[in-house]
């Protein structure tokens, strides 16, 4: 886990596109907050040709250094890095989405994994911009939007 961000879906995807909208797919984003909140999330490691693909393929993005602490325990910290958009135009998730639900339920099957708790944290630590509304935001997990 990290503190002091928050994963948003606010960002349009650049390789996700919905037909039935015509409109690119709203995915997942960081950005900072109170430094007493906390993300879940996973944390690898890559060799040098598989940073070299990411840092490729994630050039529109910035990529910012954290301190990882453990999820399940308070174990030894470590460093390590994460990526979020730069200068982007915010965006909304789309209500009746085929293509949006589908990248939800990966997000949420990823999560399922590593068990109820984890995604638990996950959809507490997870915010949507441009909806505001509990029971919107209740079909989203649901898969009723």
């Amino acid at each position: 886990k990290i503190y002091g961000f928050k994963r948003t879906f606010n960002l349009a995807s650049h390789y996700r596109f919905c037909t039935e909208k015509q409109s690119p797919v709203c995915v997942l984003n960081l950005e900072p907050t109170d430094a007493h909140c906390v993300l879940n999330g996973l944390c690898f490691e890559l060799d040098g040709s598989s940073l070299a693909a990411l840092m490729s393929r994630e050039q529109s993005y910035q990529m910012h250094e954290v301190t990882v602490h453990r999820y399940h325990d308070d174990g030894p910290r470590q460093s390590a890095s994460l990526f979020r958009a730069k200068d982007h135009a915010l965006f909304r998730y789309l209500e009746g989405s085929h293509a949006q639900r589908h990248y939800m339920d990966l997000c949420l099957t990823g999560c399922e994994g590593f068990g109820s708790r984890f995604l638990h944290d996950f959809k507490q630590s997870t915010g949507f911009w441009g909806v505001d509304s509990k029971a919107e935001i209740d079909k989203i997990w649901q898969g009723n939007y």
